[in-house]
């Protein structure tokens, strides 16, 4: 019985924690560590002496460290640069640290107290008790939802809705002439790209025939407050009225997505609506960006713009950021609009509910007589959720992990989520079942979070694989992982 118990003790007595430190180094030139490159330790007399124990870059101003570490007491300092004896340059301070209340003994040290939890020190700034460097907290964006649009042919219905019923029941709004189609003529997927295209045609639907024909797409997602890119190509023409853009999930707009699921309770402009970007084609080159509320909606006042020389020959990157309390409008990361009303209600704030993104090509009355076909061309949409260094480390991800792919089994696409605790090569690699290789998916360094990929059933070539069984092995830092999928036809 005495020998179980002390099993036991020296089992328990041996348990060790996990220990996080942060330190925010943005005011600081990090110099030269140990390997000549530049580097920042965490030193002490119980972590390693003086040569301490060097962090990882996270890239963003921030040096992290994660080890285990017995119960105890624990003195350290933060270390820019590489030193391995006490008397010498780099260590945080001491005066800083006193005056900023945080210093511990006659060297004027941080403690530690370890017991049996885990513990996140910081995130510090360096040579202060402060955990930020600035007035306002650091700000970073993690991916939550995207269109990559790789592949060929129809778009991903997973995530997007064709609007195409003629809410008044015979026309569009603005005076708008064309009919919204579900065709591949009028919205299709190929070379990396999604097209939008207008053309000038005949074509009847919904009891009403119209000259012009184009595509009007719902996102399938709504969020609210964040960051979205879209990387686009606008059509030329005068008559021609291209939009990324965004409206109030609530919208009771007959034929919406969102409206058809049974979120229509508000009408236009009481549901809000965010233009991204907008062109006229009797303005060649010049985007605007407005908000349509029940303060000003229509000929809004709450509008800006600039002129792209290349807007219509060349990609370029359309840009919305959105928080609690503003709204940034930029292209290629030029500013153009800031939406910031000093008296915030539902009035001219409708902005704190789900919106969703539409991408469309209406044609005006005003359409050139010698008009015949244009296409608006998206490389991309990314939607962002802010992240502070605040809560960064709650949404940092403790292990690597390799979920399973959903849907699944799938047709025609299926999204691979994975985790990353710190940054790494991550290589994602989809086999048959003889062990052939079908697709590289990834081979490429990632920062730590959350990743996905999409597989769109392609092989190497861009070609469609046939139905069947699939596998997908992950290799990334300690993890090598290999998982099946099923592809329906």
């Amino acid at each position: 019985m005495r020998s179980y118990i002390l099993i036991f003790f020296l089992i328990t007595i041996s348990e060790a924690s996990q220990v996080t430190f942060i330190v925010n180094m943005a005011r600081e030139t990090v110099v030269a560590g140990d390997g000549n490159y530049p580097a920042v330790y965490v030193s002490g007399a119980n972590l390693n002496g003086p040569n301490g124990i060097e962090m990882i870059n996270n890239s963003d101003g921030t040096w992290e460290l994660t080890i285990e570490l017995s119960p105890g007491e624990y003195t350290y300092k933060f270390r820019n640069g590489f030193y391995d004896y006490w008397d010498s340059p780099g260590w945080e301070g001491d005066n800083e640290l006193i005056n900023g209340g945080c210093a511990f003994g006659e060297y004027f040290d941080r403690l530690l107290i370890v017991e049996d939890n885990d513990i996140t020190e910081g995130i510090y700034c360096f040579e202060s008790c402060d955990e930020y460097c600035s007035e306002e907290s650091s700000t970073e964006y993690s991916l939550i939802w995207n269109d990559e649009f790789e592949g060929n042919g129809s778009i991903d219905t997973s995530k997007w809705h064709h609007q195409t019923q003629l809410p008044n029941g015979n026309s569009w709004f603005n005076g708008e002439i064309q009919h919204y189609t579900d065709r591949l003529d009028n919205s299709y997927v190929s070379n990396g790209t999604l097209k939008i295209v207008a053309k000038k045609e005949t074509y009847t639907n919904q009891g009403h025939t119209k000259d012009y024909t184009s595509a009007r797409l719902n996102s399938k997602y709504a969020f609210t407050y964040g960051k979205i890119e879209a990387r686009a190509k606008l059509p030329e023409g005068v008559g021609t009225w291209p939009a990324i853009w965004m409206l109030g999930q609530n919208i009771d707009e007959l034929g919406a997505y969102w409206q058809t699921q049974g979120y229509g309770s508000a009408p236009w402009p009481q549901c809000g609506e965010i233009d991204i970007m907008e062109h006229w084609g009797s303005n060649q080159n010049y985007v605007q960006s407005a908000l349509h509320t029940p303060s000003s909606y229509g000929g809004t006042i709450n509008h800006g713009g600039q002129y792209i020389p290349n807007a219509t020959s060349q990609f370029n990157l359309y840009t919305l950021e959105w928080n609690e309390e503003k709204m940034i409008f930029s292209v290629n990361g030029n500013e153009h609009y800031t939406y910031q009303p000093n008296n915030q209600n539902m009035e001219t704030w409708p902005f704190n509910s789900p919106q969703f993104l539409l991408m469309n090509i209406a044609i005006e009355p005003g359409i050139e007589s010698n008009f015949i076909q244009t296409e608006l061309e998206i490389d991309y949409i990314r939607i962002y959720e802010q992240i502070t260094l605040e809560n960064k480390l709650n949404t940092l991800p403790l292990q690597f992990k390799n979920y399973q792919n959903f849907p699944n089994p799938f047709n025609p696409s299926t999204i691979l989520k994975y985790d990353l605790p710190k940054d790494s090569f991550v290589d994602i690699t989809v086999y048959d079942m003889l062990g052939n290789v079908v697709n590289n998916l990834v081979n490429k360094s990632q920062n730590s979070g959350s990743h996905s990929v999409q597989w769109d059933a392609t092989n190497n070539q861009g070609k469609s694989v046939s139905a069947g069984v699939y596998l997908y092995k992950m290799q990334a830092g300690e993890l090598s992982k290999t998982k099946k999928m099923i592809l329906l036809k």
